[in-house]
């Protein structure tokens, strides 16, 4: 179980999109995802609500198969059970995504956020999106820095960071697609994207994908 968190418009469906490779997921300016969204395999596109009001989606992406996504509602939107809902759902992921933005890296509620979070034992990874954003390379530098080392006073260690820019990403999948070839060429190395999939594909092949579920329970046993 992968959970997508983050404050609303810092990119988190952007994100998914990017990662399933076309625009399934609505976007938005404003906090549009106000259900818990559970992605899960399926020979074609359904939608259904489930019991506890989250809106359980099946995709025909065939690594779905194997690990189901979860894109949450932003931390600071502004109705409060957006919030609720994501704490309550972080305890039951095996890993959590957590997105910021370049343009606005670790606001206050992210940190607070993040705090909670850690409390749970959780393995994070920090994807810093819109990097497209900053032009400059030595401004990328600083701004990765600072995520850097709040990532470690908040979490106690080094974070594994990720700059990516899921618009360009999508894009290059979308002309790859129509071309009917893999993602290539000048857009797909700008978006950066590549190393996050292929660190994805390695933590969750079988043998770490066991020892997560494993960690899992052992997390919330001793925040408990």
């Amino acid at each position: 179980l992968l959970v997508v968190v983050g404050e609303f418009n810092a990119g988190k469906t952007a994100f998914l999109n990017a990662l399933l490779g076309e625009k399934l997921l609505t976007e938005g300016v404003t906090p549009t995802t106000s259900h818990i969204h559970i992605l899960r395999y399926g020979e074609r596109f359904q939608q259904e609500t489930t019991a506890d009001d989250s809106l359980l989606l099946h995709l025909p992406v065939e690594w779905l198969r194997d690990i189901n996504l979860v894109d949450t509602p932003g931390t600071n939107a502004v109705v409060q059970r957006h919030q609720e809902i994501t704490e309550e759902f972080v305890p039951r992921s095996d890993l959590v995504l957590f997105v910021t933005s370049a343009d606005r890296p670790f606001s206050e509620s992210e940190r607070t956020f993040l705090e909670r979070i850690r409390q749970w034992n959780k393995k994070i990874v920090v994807v810093v999106n819109k990097i497209d954003l900053i032009e400059e390379p030595i401004d990328r530098g600083k701004i990765l820095d600072f995520v850097r080392e709040n990532g470690r006073a908040l979490l106690g260690a080094d974070p594994q960071i990720f700059p990516v820019s899921t618009r360009q990403a999508l894009q290059a999948k979308t002309q790859a697609k129509s071309n009917g070839t893999q993602p290539h060429g000048d857009l797909w190395q700008a978006s950066q994207f590549a190393p996050l999939e292929q660190f994805m594909r390695q933590q969750l092949d079988d043998r770490e994908r066991l020892r997560l579920k494993l960690n899992n329970p052992l997390g919330v046993a001793a925040n408990l």
